[in-house]
């Protein structure tokens, strides 16, 4: 399987956690339930309007209590999530072939694929690819600077 070959590689998971509303945690499952039945192996939870920390927190204690095959990862204002099931050799193989590796530091690596426009976040430890979209080369810039900058541990 290809990063391009999946067709739902650009899909997102997005919903709107406005400030007070009672029941996030409700609207939280309902993003998950809906991403595990999607096409896509990857998705996103973006545009929050409340504490990152706190949903971010509720997507992990639902990959916990439901033991989906999940990885959510917090990054800036928004939560990226990858399916577990995705053939990681084969989408490592394509993305070295198909991109250029722009930052190699700490536990990850950051390739670009200037031609489709994605960078490619690889989390080596754990095998974990997560799809970056991007426009320009000045997103392009900032993004990197910024996963570059980030400490990275595994908890």
């Amino acid at each position: 399987m290809t990063p391009d070959g999946d067709p739902g590689l650009r899909k997102k998971v997005e919903g709107d956690f406005p400030e007070q509303t009672p029941n996030v945690g409700e609207l939280v499952k309902t993003l998950m339930k809906s991403f595990l039945k999607s096409d896509s192996n990857y998705g996103a939870i973006t545009d929050i309007e409340t504490d990152i920390d706190s949903i971010y927190d509720m997507v992990g204690r639902y990959i916990d209590e439901e033991k989906v095959n999940v990885y959510a990862l917090k990054l800036g204002d928004r939560i990226l999530l990858s399916k577990t099931d995705v053939d990681f050799e084969d989408i490592y193989e394509v993305i070295k072939e198909r991109s250029q590796l722009q930052i190699k530091k700490d536990m990850i690596e950051i390739w670009d694929d200037a031609e489709r426009g994605i960078l490619h976040l690889i989390i080596v430890p754990v095998r974990k690819h997560f799809p970056l979209d991007y426009s320009t080369d000045r997103q392009k810039a900032r993004m990197i600077e910024k996963i570059s900058s980030m400490t990275w541990q595994i908890a």
